[in-house]
This record gives C-alpha cells, structure tokens and sequence, in this order.
C-alpha cells in the first residue's frame, strides 16, 4: 500500500526549475526562429506597400533591412520598380535580371519592363491592348500601371486623353495623391498655374509627405516671386537623397529674398556635389534639368558679386555639363572679359548674339501656335530652336507634338530618326542603344521618298 502512493507520489513530482528553463527557453527559441523567418517578408510587403503609396525612401529603407537577411527575387523585383520609376533603364533592368534568376514570375518582370517602354511614350497598338488587359485586372499595383500609361501619352501630347484616365481612376482610388500630381503637370504644361497649384494642394492634402506634390508647388510659389512661402513648404523634405534639388531651389528662394550669403552657401553645397548626384536628387522630385543648376546660378551670383575667378569655375562646370546653358554662357562671357581673356570673351559674345536672334523666334512661333494648335509647321520649327540652342528635352517634345496632330509629319519623323539614330550612336549601354535604334527605324520607315512627279522643280 505505502509502495503505491510513493510511486504516485513520484509520478505526480512537478518540473524542476531547470527543466522548466528549458522548456521556456526552447519555445522561445523557436518563436524567434519564426519571427526571423518572416522578418524578410514583412520588411518586403513593407516595401511593397510603400511604393504603391508613392513613398520611394521609405521602400529603399524596408528593402535594405530585408536584404540584409539575403536578396530576393522579390526584393530584387521592387528594386528594379523604383530604378524604373526613377527613370533609370540600366539599373532596372539589371535587377529584373536579377529577380529572374532567383525565381520571380516572368510574366511580372516582362510588365515591369513593359511600363517603362509605354511610360517614355512608345506605345503601339499591341502594348496598349496589354495595358487595357492590365488595368481591368485591377491589380493591387494598378496605380503603377496608370502612371506609366498617362506619362506615355503626355509624351505624346495626348493629355486630354490622360486626363480623362485619372479622372476614372481617381473614383475608384480617391485617396491616390498620384493623381492630382498629374493633372497639376499637365496643367502647368498648359500654362495654367493657378489650375497646378490646387492640384498640387489636394495632393498634399491627400498625403503630407507626397515630395513630389511639394516640389511643383514650391517651384510655382517662387516662380510667383514667394521666395519665402516656397521655403517653408520644402523645407521639411531637406534630406534624403532629394536633398541636393531642394538646397538648390533653398539658394534660388533665399537669393529672391536678398540674403546673398546663405544663396552661396546651399549652391556651393550643391555644385561641389556633381552635376551626377544633382541629376540622381532631382529624379526624386520627378525632374531632368539638362543644366547643372547649382553651378549655373553659382556662377552668375559670383558675377554680380565681381568673384569672377569663382564665377568663372563654376560656369566652366556649367557649361561643361550643357553647352546649351545660355544664361552660363552669357555670364560667362562677362567673367572672362574681368580675367583680362578678351579674345575668348569675343567668342563667346558673338555666339551669344546669334543665339539671341534664334531666340527672337521662339516668340513668334509659340504665338503661331496659340493661333492654330494644329500649325505642326511652327511646332517643329519651334522643336528645332530649343533642341539647337536651349534644351534638347523640350525641343524634342515640341517635334514630337507634331506627330499628335499629324501622324505623317515628314519633318518631324525625319528629324527624330535622325535624333535616335544619333543616341544610339553615343550611348555606351547595349538596352539603350537597342531602343534607341529601333525608335530611329520606326520614324525613318515613316519618311516617304517623294517621287520624280512629287519633287518640286
């Protein structure tokens, strides 16, 4: 009797503290082991989500603590998403490489690329039946798909149609800033400020941290000689890798305000960095200056505050950047003089009173056009001018304009085969110069041989 209750006695005995420590420790262990194991997809849906509301720094700092778990297919895909929007070619698609030989979807990075294509305005009539497939799946990341769409037609001057897209988007995603950001550079295009500014506003309103929204809204109130208005809306986005365009819009505002020396310090800040950095700041608020900004408007304070030795460093980096800077070329030209180079200052002088009469034209052509919006004569003349003398972005988007209200344009397809066939010519990369060459066929292949009875005597 006394021997069963002992062995119920020992049968009943509880854990020992130790083992309990152990078994505590062990489920521990092993809730740690699974949260490590879903860190990376956390990070990565972070990431994702992110870029759906248009937050590019907070994706790239998601991405960076996945990744330091190991890359992954996805991680590389949603890298290859922000080169993308980013406008950098190269880049995205050596992460969609990437992301395909760690095993992502092959139909999702083939839309990937598709997107930039049909973003830089090339879209034929079979990738605009994969983009209508695409937004009538209504995929978690169709925001992305009408982005790209509406940039590809603002490309080709089809704002209209543009416009008309995010207004049907806009009533099934009210809450996307994307949206009004759109219509707000369309608007602008269209020399409609007062039309921009409330577009830029409801975007802010939408979202208070949508850079870009602050960006056009910040530009426009210094534009409107606000100098300080546009300062107190940018200033909370001075960092990150935006920050070089906002020190230079900063230098631009506080020179407007008369406060020369705090200009100086955010522009030397600014040109010290590169014309490179610069470029990759400025993609962040959706913009592609051809001048070196910094440098360029550098220089010139220098010239009015007689530094003309420093001027003339920084407009030599100005220039060197775009020899189409004419307002660095002018002020140029006068710090050369100061230096005692006569000669060369004579040059520059008389190259810029050519350029001047050039110019002169502009005037008279934009008014042919306000006239008649479907004189393609004047539009590509006026493409021309700017593309010679003053931006070769805008020049080509004015020749390009043609084409949307004449399809068979001659001489703007004449002009733009030549233009690709030149960029393929120059690029050192393989995709851009396949592109490239294939733009150059297209427009070329449009160019009809006039016949012996067609040719003018």
């Amino acid at each position: 009797m006394n021997r069963k209750k002992n062995k119920q006695n020992v049968q009943a005995k509880p854990a020992t503290p130790s083992r309990r420590r152990l078994i505590l420790f062990g489920a521990l262990a092993v809730l740690i082991i699974g949260f490590l194991y879903r860190v990376p997809t956390i990070a990565i849906s972070q990431a994702d989500r992110s870029l759906n509301l248009w937050r590019l720094e907070s994706a790239e700092k998601w991405l960076n603590f996945a990744e330091y778990f190991g890359r992954s297919s996805d991680s590389e895909f949603l890298r290859a998403r922000i080169a993308r929007l980013h406008g950098n070619a190269d880049e995205m698609k050596k992460h969609l490489l990437s992301s395909y030989k760690l095993g992502h979807n092959q139909d999702v990075l083939d839309r990937e690329q598709a997107l930039y294509v049909v973003s830089q305005g090339e879209i034929d009539d079979a990738l605009e039946q994969r983009v209508g497939n695409w937004i009538a799946e209504n995929p978690a990341d169709v925001c992305h798909v009408i982005d790209s769409y509406v940039n590809g037609l603002a490309a080709q001057s089809q704002i209209p149609r543009a416009a008309q897209i995010l207004d049907v988007y806009e009533q099934v995603h009210p809450n996307d800033p994307m949206v009004n950001f759109r219509l707000a550079i369309f608007a602008e295009h269209l020399r409609n400020n007062e039309a921009a500014e409330k577009e830029y506003q409801k975007a802010l309103q939408k979202d208070p941290k949508y850079f870009k929204a602050a960006w056009g809204l910040a530009r426009i109130r210094s534009s409107q000689n606000k100098p300080q208005e546009s300062i107190d809306i940018l200033s909370p986005y001075d960092f990150g890798e935006q920050r070089i365009a906002v020190h230079t819009m900063l230098a631009h505002c506080y020179q407007q305000l008369g406060d020369l020396e705090k200009s100086r310090t955010f522009f030397i800040e600014a040109a010290e960095a590169g014309f490179e950095a610069s470029i990759r700041s400025y993609r962040v608020a959706e913009e592609a200056p051809e001048r070196f900004l910094a440098a360029s408007e550098l220089g010139v304070l220098n010239t009015k505050l007689g530094n003309w030795e420093e001027a003339r460093k920084y407009l030599e980096m100005a220039l060197e950047a775009n020899p189409r800077d004419f307002v660095a070329r002018n002020a140029y030209a006068q710090s050369l003089r100061r230096v005692g180079q006569q000669d060369q200052a004579d040059k520059e002088l008389e190259r810029i009173v050519a350029e001047r009469k050039e110019f002169d034209k502009i005037t008279v052509l934009r008014d042919q056009i306000n006239q008649n919006q479907d004189n393609t004569q004047a539009r590509v003349e006026l493409g021309k001018i700017l593309f010679k003398y003053e931006s070769e972005r805008f020049g080509v988007f004015w020749v390009r304009s043609a084409l949307a209200i004449d399809p068979k344009c001659q001489e703007a397809h004449q002009f733009l085969g030549d233009y690709f066939s030149e960029k393929a010519a120059n690029t050192s990369s393989q995709n851009e110069r396949q592109l490239y060459e294939k733009k150059s066929r297209y427009h070329l292949d449009q160019v009809q041989t006039q016949t012996p009875e067609e040719t003018t005597p």
